[in-house]
């Protein structure tokens, strides 16, 4: 029997459990642990990553040798993830979990999954799976042994049945999307309150508890959805929900009722992936039965995010070339992509742990990254994974995007006169929308950079050579337009002038020490940042940190003007050589469009696609960003003209640095205020928009007119035509007894042993269940290893973001499933996670979170506040204590302690937090006294 050679481990609190090959069970520490296990001929572990590193990272142990009871359950159960703890897998199957978990109960659980498989192959018999298996044999898999005795796979496979490499193949046998006619317009019924609030009932069951709040949101979320009286003036609701409000669903009700009242689409867009995946899993409520669900409810993301079937294609023709655990991990997706229910890599059905167990490149090697996408040229197009998200979604009533997608989607729309207005969603919510500007700022900021010039001298000329899918513009076109001489002549001069853009690996020999000999040769781009290279360093100021330790990451920048007199003479240079590209680039379009409209009749539908998706690429692509970058170049020989828009753009050079390489270099130009271009467009589709958030206002001086305007500020309601309804919802926590704030007024949070003494007392304090939050990566770094090896001692488990080779996702489903664990994290852990109930019971942050104080800070804050920019930046920092401080309490039976180990934390920072906390200065062992009373019934 396949189970009776090997060992079995489970580590639980720094204690093994080791079921050794001779069948005997061993209670044992770290280090006895480690010399047995490398005795024994193989191994049975969950998360072979996250054993290996609670061993301490052994470097005569490989844990590539050993079993993954994950990987086993990845071939059979693709798109669900079990979790990372025996407790977790066993809930996941339906079996029961001992008390205390042995390591024997693994062995329970491979069976249990043997069997699962064993039925499976029974009731729905797939020859795919056979083939899949015995590939996974023939790449040297440890689990295909008990695969091929399972599913009773004779090798090799009779040459009538589908072979290994064929299953791999999985785009034959993928759906394929189907055009459908544009939606009509939406009907224009309005909600009744009754109806709504009954909506909301429905939602959340008969034994919901009542929330006030949430029922007013509910209600005040309908004068979003009435009819728009005016062209260019939708209606708009402004909620603050406070945590525990419930804003999902109270948005939920009157959004599923409108749509299914008028047939219409409403998009509901937030800040990140992972609370994307949220918001959808709330609609379960609505439709339990996931194809319901499906057909109504769609996840809609930019296409780096989902699996290329080409770029598949292109790794299996690579596969006997690729390293075993490549090829694994290629085939388990290939399973995975099968069953999937949208090819999404990042944050959908694909296990979170996946990319701990692999090579971590390999998904985003897979994913469309490189705007190399050929649309309707690619053979793979009416399966692509992309292409069903996007068809799904003009028919879907829900679209959950994020922030970024919707940007794009509307400046798309802007740009193009496209004939199917009607399908154009006129409904909006924008949850975590005190997040609307730095998306908006991401979305409408220009870099004129190394890293951006050269990825178009990529895009246009390919991979010069390197044998790789990275065409160019050439060998993606040059088929269609062979014979054309005018267009063929066009192409050869477009990429003739490309060659003055730097080439992909600039940073490999860009030299920062160029000199008169040189300049000759050069690139004219390149000299070009050599120059901006020059300015930069001899006019920035070094980030000083006060904490005496190298920095990792240096951000160097410094004002456009006074320009280099040698910068703005290359200016000028480098203008006339991008017009070389940009002139005929647009010839070459203008040429394309007029063969489009004369052949009409001629060119078949694919030829027709091809022309039509290598003009939209190329004007999104090329024409757009060169256009810029010549204003932007122009601008630099006219100083005057840039003073006068400094009133709504900032421009500065920056250079970014990893030690002594640099990363980028450039001229980047912001908005001052990028709500306003976002805002103008936006107003020109939507009838209603509702923009909700935990954190809308910064409440310090108790002025309710002040807060408001200050909020409308920052998220961009200013700038549209008719004034939003406000609405502040109440939150229905008791904090006084729920949670204490502790400023902690005896440490110098300068010294990284002061620091890393105090993370380190308070987590012991709390036994666990505790978030450290950073400002800085480094200062994370640096503490988490002074506190790892005594916190271990306590039996306590510490992960931390930046340091654990696993993603954020999986780094919080370790964190939650072990209630005596601490985590450590940075911004990405303070605002977009929802950690419920006591597995996080303690906050800790390092220090206030003042912003940044570079050249677009310092410009934003003159902007928002001339007359006290002080101001911007102490609500930025209140804002972001409140994000902070929300992680802890997510229900009414939560408890937790919030701690600032920032002894010069003002007062006036103080008004963050919710009025009925108790909030004490207070020294670090009395606070440690004060979290032993308050946790004291935490066994």
């Amino acid at each position: 029997m396949f189970l009776d050679k090997y060992s079995a481990l489970t580590i639980h609190q720094h204690q093994c459990s080791l079921l050794t090959s001779e069948g005997e069970i061993l209670d044992l520490s770290i280090e006895q642990t480690i010399n047995k296990i490398s005795k024994e001929p193989a191994v049975f572990v969950i998360h072979a990553p996250i054993t290996y590193r609670k061993l301490h990272s052994p470097k005569h142990i490989n844990p590539h040798e050993w079993f993954d009871i994950l990987e086993l359950a990845a071939f059979i159960y693709p798109t669900k993830s079990l979790g990372f703890t025996p407790q977790s897998i066993a809930k996941s199957l339906g079996i029961p979990c001992p008390t205390p978990v042995e390591a024997d109960f693994l062995l329970t659980i491979i069976q249990h999954l043997a069997q699962l498989l064993q039925e499976k192959q029974l009731h729905f018999p797939s020859e795919s799976l056979q083939a899949q298996g015995a590939a996974l044999f023939y790449a040297q898999w440890k689990w295909a042994p008990l695969i091929l005795d399972v599913l009773k796979i004779t090798l090799p496979i009779p040459a009538k049945n589908l072979q290994p490499n064929d299953s791999l193949k999985i785009w034959r046998n993928l759906p394929k999307w189907q055009d459908t006619p544009p939606r009509p317009p939406p009907r224009q019924l309005p909600l009744e309150r009754k109806e709504t609030l009954q909506r909301l009932s429905n939602l959340l069951g008969p034994d919901a508890e009542t929330r006030i709040g949430q029922i007013d949101f509910a209600d005040i979320s309908r004068a979003a959805f009435a009819a728009r009286n005016h062209q260019e003036c939708p209606n708009v609701v402004l909620a603050e929900a406070g945590t525990g409000t419930g804003k999902t669903l109270g948005y939920m009700a009157p959004a599923t009722l409108w749509s299914e009242k008028n047939e219409g689409s409403v998009w509901i867009n937030t800040y990140t992936k992972h609370l994307q995946r949220q918001i959808e899993d709330e609609f379960t409520r609505f439709y339990p039965d996931q194809e319901e669900k499906n057909k109504h409810v769609v996840v809609r993301k930019g296409r780096e995010n989902y699996l290329c079937l080409l770029n598949l294609e292109e790794y299996l023709n690579t596969l006997p070339q690729q390293q075993y655990r490549n090829k694994i991990g290629l085939i388990l997706l290939c399973r995975w992509a099968e069953e999937s229910n949208d090819g999404d890599l990042f944050g959908g059905d694909l296990p979170n742990w996946f990319n701990d167990l692999f090579n971590e490149r390999l998904l985003y090697q897979l994913a469309e990254r490189r705007g190399e996408c050929i649309h309707g040229a690619c053979p793979h197009y009416q399966c692509c994974f992309v292409e069903h998200s996007i068809h799904k979604a003009q028919s879907a009533d829900i679209v959950i995007a994020n922030h970024a997608l919707v940007m794009q989607h509307i400046s798309w729309q802007a740009n193009n006169d496209s004939a199917e207005q009607s399908s154009f969603p006129t409904r909006f919510i924008f949850d975590e929308a005190h997040h609307l500007l730095d998306a908006t700022d991401s979305a409408y900021s220009v870099a004129f950079s190394m890293l951006e010039t050269s990825e178009l001298r990529r895009w246009l000329l390919g991979n010069e050579g390197n044998k790789t899918r990275s065409k160019g513009l050439k060998k993606r076109i040059h088929d269609v337009i062979v014979g054309d001489n005018k267009l063929e002549n066009l192409l050869e001069a477009i990429l003739q002038a490309t060659h003055a853009l730097p080439v992909l690996n600039w940073s490999s020999h860009f030299s920062t020490e160029l000199d008169d000999r040189h300049i000759p040769n050069s690139n004219p781009t390149e000299y070009f940042f050599h120059l901006v290279y020059t300015q930069i360093k001899a006019r920035s100021q070094k980030n000083a940190s006060p904490i005496p330790m190298p920095e990792y990451y240096d951000q160097n920048e410094c004002d456009l003007f006074p320009i280099l007199p040698q910068l703005q003479e290359q200016a000028s240079i480098l203008s006339e050589y991008f017009l070389q590209i940009l002139t005929p680039l647009t010839q070459f379009i203008q040429t394309l469009e007029h063969k489009l409209k004369a052949d009409i009749d001629t060119l078949d539908k694919y030829t027709k696609d091809r022309i039509e998706t290598t003009m939209s690429s190329l004007e999104r692509r090329a024409i757009n960003p060169l256009s810029v970058w010549v204003d932007i170049l122009n601008l630099l020989d006219q100083p005057n003209k840039n003073l006068q828009q400094q009133q709504t753009h900032v421009t500065f050079l920056k250079m970014d640095k990893v030690g002594t390489r640099i990363l980028d270099i450039g001229i980047f130009h912001h908005w001052l205020d990028p709500t306003f271009p976002f805002m103008k467009t936006i107003s020109n589709y939507a009838h209603g928009m509702i923009l909700t958030s935990a954190t809308l206002r910064d409440d310090s001086h108790h002025d309710t007119e002040a807060t408001w305007q200050a909020a409308e500020k920052r998220i961009g309601t200013p700038h549209l035509p008719l004034a939003p309804i406000r609405a502040s919802l109440a939150c229905p926590f008791d904090y006084s007894k729920q949670a204490r704030i502790y400023i902690i007024n005896d440490i110098n949070s300068h010294s990284i042993s002061n620091l890393a003494h105090a993370y380190l007392n308070l987590f012991v304090a709390s036994k666990g269940g505790a978030l450290g939050l950073f400002t800085a990566i480094q200062r994370l770094k640096a503490v988490q290893q002074r506190i790892i090896q005594p916190l271990e001692e306590k039996n306590i488990s510490l992960f931390a973001q930046h340091v654990d080779p696993m993603n954020n996702n999986s780094l919080i489903e370790l964190f939650k499933s072990e209630p005596h664990s601490c985590l450590l994290g940075t911004d990405a852990m303070r605002d977009g996670i929802n950690i419920p109930g006591d597995a996080l019971r303690l906050v800790v942050f390092e220090k206030i979170p003042w912003p940044r104080p570079d050249i677009l800070h310092r410009e934003r804050r003159k902007y928002f506040y001339p007359e006290n920019p002080n101001l911007y930046d102490e609500q930025l920092v209140r804002l972001r204590l409140r994000q902070a401080f929300g992680r802890l309490i997510r229900t009414q039976t939560d408890r937790g302690i919030f701690v600032i180990l920032d002894r010069r934390t003002p007062t006036k920072m103080l008004s963050a937090f919710p009025p009925d906390v108790p909030i004490v200065r207070i020294a670090l062992q009395d606070a440690i006294t004060s979290i032993h009373e308050f946790y004291q019934d935490i066994s």
